[in-house]
């Protein structure tokens, strides 16, 4: 009996494990900083592979869909996963967010006491290869400054990246609150249009109803005039005679 029961114990066992699994990406995902897709889908900050990016998120989107898992926040999680994934195939937006990387190890290694010399940013002609879309236009793109990374080893260290990965972060979070700010100050500016607007409109029709309520009365003042004027208008104060 015991025979029997084993191979039914390690089914239960590996679908444990693979449940287990699941719910550690999820909550792997849940955890990661949202801004910073590169993170939320294990990626190297680097030019994105076209199927690099859909051989990971396939991968991660089969671990986390909500009819694959049990997991109360399994839509969460793949929601961020697909959006990561298609800000990741959007080219001016990792070109964006290189550029932040860049931006985070020049200040990594300025905290480290390291002087950075950078390497200029230009102007590059991706031609389409033979047999890859040889059909297609070239693409003109602008590469960003960056810095060698074999000249600066710290920047490879588990250390190094790791700062790179806290200085990302802080860069995203400073613009994000930068970009709240100026909405705010956008709707206060929208709010206080939209104020005066209505202003201007309970205005224009007080002094519409106004102007319809005198041309109302009209012909009651009017008959109220002829009124007066038939019992003799004002009373004349007669002038005493003097002798």
């Amino acid at each position: 009996m015991a025979a029997t029961d084993k191979p039914n114990s390690d089914l239960d066992i590996d679908r444990y494990l693979t449940q287990s699994e699941k719910h550690m990406e999820i909550d792997r995902i849940l955890s990661t900083f949202k801004l910073d897709p590169f993170s939320i889908m294990e990626l190297p900050y680097k030019a994105v592979d076209p199927k690099e990016l859909k051989m990971a998120y396939r991968k991660r989107s089969l671990m986390v869909h909500p009819d694959k898992v049990d997991h109360p926040k399994a839509q969460d999680a793949f929601d961020l996963l697909k959006k990561a994934e298609s800000e990741l195939g959007d080219d001016t937006r990792v070109r964006f967010i290189l550029g932040i990387v860049e931006e985070a190890k020049v200040e990594v290694l300025r905290k480290q006491g390291i002087k950075v010399k950078m390497i200029p940013s230009k102007v590059e002609t991706i031609v389409p290869k033979d047999g890859e879309n040889a059909d297609a236009e070239p693409v003109v793109t602008m590469v960003p400054a960056r810095i060698d990374e074999s000249e600066y080893p710290y920047i490879t260290s588990a250390e190094g990246r790791q700062g790179v990965k806290d200085q990302v972060k802080e860069i995203l979070i400073e613009m994000e609150l930068r970009k709240r700010r100026l909405r705010k100050k956008e709707m206060e500016a929208e709010g206080e249009i939209a104020r005066k607007t209505e202003e201007a409109i309970q205005e224009r029709k007080r002094k519409v109803e106004e102007k319809q309520a005198w041309e109302a009365n009209r012909e009651t003042r009017v008959n109220s005039w002829r009124d007066f004027q038939k019992k003799g208008g004002a009373k004349k104060i007669k002038k005493k005679k003097t002798a």
